[in-house]
Order: C-alpha cells, then sequence, then structure tokens
C-alpha cells in the first residue's frame, strides 16, 4: 500500500504537483486576515481540542504527530537506524504535553502502526490519542468483497499491529472507494459500536461529501468528528472554498496534513537545494515560493522562533488543527514551539498576501 500511495503522488495524487500546473495561483489579496481566530486563541502544548464522539468527547493536543515517514520506504526511505531518533523525538513531544499520533494501515504496508504500538506500549492509554485511516480505495480488493465489513476487518488488523484495543479516531484515508458513501458510513459506525474505534473522521473530502457522510453517521447516531485535508501557507484551497468553515460549522475539527509541505515551508530547502522528488506534495519550484520563504524568514527573526513554528501558528491561528511528520527532537522542538503565542492580525495579513490558491485534484484530493 506504501508503493500505491507513492505511485499515487508521482501521477498527480498530491494538489500542487504532477497533473496541474507546477506554477503558483497566488490568492487573492482580498482575501489576506480573513478567517483568523481571535489572539485569545491561543493554545499551550498541554491544551486539549475536543473531538466529537457518541459517548465524551476525545481530547487531543492541538497537533498532531504525523507517523508517515516511520517505516515507509517508498517515499520517505525509511532505515531502522532512524528509529532511536524517533523514540527520542516522541518522548520530547509526550512529556511537552503532546499526546496526539496519526498513522495509516497504508504507511509502510502497517510498518507505520506497528512502531507506534512500540512506542506506546508502556503509557497509560488514556494518555495518549491514536488515529489511523482505513484505506479505502478500489486498489483494496476486500473493498469490493466486503463493502460494509471492509472498514471493520481493517481497523481490527490495524489494531493487532499496535496491539491496543481501540483507536480514539478512525479515518476514512480518501473519497475513492467502490461502496456508496452510506455504505461506508455503516462499516465505520459499526467500528463505534463494536468498541473499535471512538470518534469517526475522514479525509480528503469535499464540502459536499462531508454533508452526506455526516448526514449517513447521523443515522446511527454518531457524529462527524473530524476532515483532514493538505491545506498550509502554499495551499489555502480548503479555506478559501468553505471546507473549514462548513466543518467548523457543523462542530467537527479540521486537520491539516503537509501542514510543512513535505518541509518546503521550514527554510530547509531552497532553489539551490530542492527537496527531494519522491516528496511531491507542494511541488512548486523552490524559486517561485521566495517570496513566501522570505515573508516567514522575516516573521521567525521578528519573534524569534523558527520557521517551521511560523508556519504552524498560521495554521492555528486560522483554527486548524496541524498534523506534522516528525522524525527527530529537532522538529519535535520545533512542534513544541509552535504553541503557546500567536501571530498578530497584522503577520497573518503579511502571510496571506504571499499565500497561494492550490487546487484539488482528479481523484484523491477533493478537499
Amino acid at each position: 500500500m506504501d508503493k500505491a500511495l507513492q505511485a499515487g503522488l508521482s501521477a498527480g495524487m498530491s494538489a500542487v504537483s504532477g497533473m496541474h500546473s507546477k506554477k503558483p495561483n497566488w490568492a487573492d489579496p482580498e482575501t489576506a486576515g480573513a478567517n483568523v481566530l481571535p489572539t485569545s486563541y491561543c493554545p499551550e502544548p498541554s491544551s486539549r481540542v475536543e473531538f466529537p464522539s457518541p459517548q465524551k468527547p476525545v481530547k487531543a493536543s492541538h497537533i498532531c504527530i504525523g507517523a508517515w515517514s516511520w517505516g515507509d520506504k517508498s517515499t520517505w526511505q525509511w532505515d531502522e537506524k532512524q528509529l532511536p531518533d524517533v523514540i527520542l523525538a516522541w518522548k520530547t513531544l509526550y512529556e511537552a504535553g503532546i499526546n496526539f499520533i496519526d498513522t495509516a494501515e497504508a504507511y509502510g504496508d502497517g510498518e507505520s502502526e506497528r512502531i507506534i504500538g512500540e512506542l506506546v506500549k508502556n503509557i497509560p492509554r488514556e494518555s495518549i490519542v491514536i488515529q489511523t485511516k482505513y484505506f479505502s480505495t478500489p486498489l483494496k480488493a476486500a473493498n469490493f468483497i466486503h463493502p460494509v465489513d471492509a472498514p471493520i476487518k481493517s481497523l481490527k488488523a490495524s489494531l493487532q499491529r499496535m496491539n491496543l484495543e481501540y483507536v480514539d479516531i478512525y479515518l476514512v484515508h480518501g473519497p475513492i472507494h467502490p461502496q456508496s458513501i452510506a455504505t461506508i458510513a455503516e462499516g465505520m459506525a459499526q467500528c463505534v459500536e463494536q468498541g473499535l474505534a471512538h470518534s469517526i473522521g475522514v479525509a480528503n473530502y469535499d464540502v459536499e461529501d462531508v454533508q452526506k457522510i455526516n448526514d449517513e453517521l447521523a443515522k446511527f447516531n454518531i457524529p462527524l468528528a473530524t476532515n483532514q485535508c493538505e491545506y498550509n501557507i502554499l495551499r489555502r484551497y480548503p479555506e478559501l472554498t468553505g471546507n473549514i468553515e462548513k466543518c467548523k460549522a457543523s462542530g467537527m475539527i479540521f486537520q491539516s496534513y503537509s501542514s510543512l509541505a513535505q518541509g518546503r515551508l521550514t527554510g530547509k530547502y531552497t532553489k539551490n537545494n530542492p527537496p527531494p522528488k519522491s516528496h511531491r506534495f507542494s511541488s512548486y519550484k523552490m524559486e517561485d515560493l521566495e517570496p513566501v520563504l522570505e515573508t516567514l524568514q522575516r516573521v521567525a527573526e521578528r519573534r524569534r522562533k523558527s520557521i517551521a513554528a511560523v508556519a504552524l501558528n498560521y495554521n492555528i491561528s486560522k483554527g486548524v488543527l496541524p498534523v506534522v511528520g516528525i522524525r527527530n527532537v529537532e522538529q519535535a522542538k520545533c512542534a513544541i514551539e509552535a504553541l503557546g503565542w500567536r501571530l498578530t492580525d497584522s503577520e497573518m495579513v503579511e502571510i496571506d498576501k504571499v499565500s497561494i490558491i492550490g487546487d484539488k485534484t482528479v481523484l484523491w484530493q477533493q478537499g
């Protein structure tokens, strides 16, 4: 499945690469400063956001640790020698108060989930939040053979890999599935009814499909808790199409993946040092992104923060919960550094003025 993800990226699965133009479509300056939360909203590492659930809400940190790279060789060239760095990074994050980990059955063909199982095995279960995803695409035969039961079977396999009795949040990984939305909702609802998951969400769904699956889940008295889409300064598409606003209005938490555009918003890459070709999200030429990076650098120096912390705080200031990939202590510290302060309204305008709309893709990224 990790190879399927990589093939999808290479074929333009990412909304700002592949089949789409690599020239940025800059956001209208009139949208600068839009949808920014009051500066009184200033979560700390120990603060908790509540995901809707049929029972008690799932309480998670305001930043989520992305574990796609853990065990994934196709895109991230995982090597077992990296495991000690991941263990130390997780220890740093957990001790700071960040308790939320995102994975998927497709990440490293389940290896990411196995690594997470090892990381959390000696930690009180109620103190951590684990989110995984059901690989819903037609590439998986079970989705045809067992249309309702497929999410349940997938989740049971995920739980076995993690040595857990339940996950806190279970997502449909994308809007491509041979089953109808009603059938998907029924299978996901049964995961909750069987005690295998506490909250249900989706990823990469557009506004219309979010509403459809929310309505279907309501028939089982289960709220849709979250939608996870690519959102960052280089892709404001979910914000500017009303997806984020609609999710919030319905009581959902909106999550962003590729929150740092796979490293492009950290200052690590330049036009002379471009990111690897395997990292397909936000694959604009780095020279085209110089206005963005110069602005982030200026704000970072002014606030005495890392560029990554500024980029993550931007998402938080828009009311979005960032999922950020972390492989070492340095990255962990940048994630922690993004909390406990806020960009000013004028700084948000400054950044928005060099932001990019982005786009959706033909298949995968609809939201």
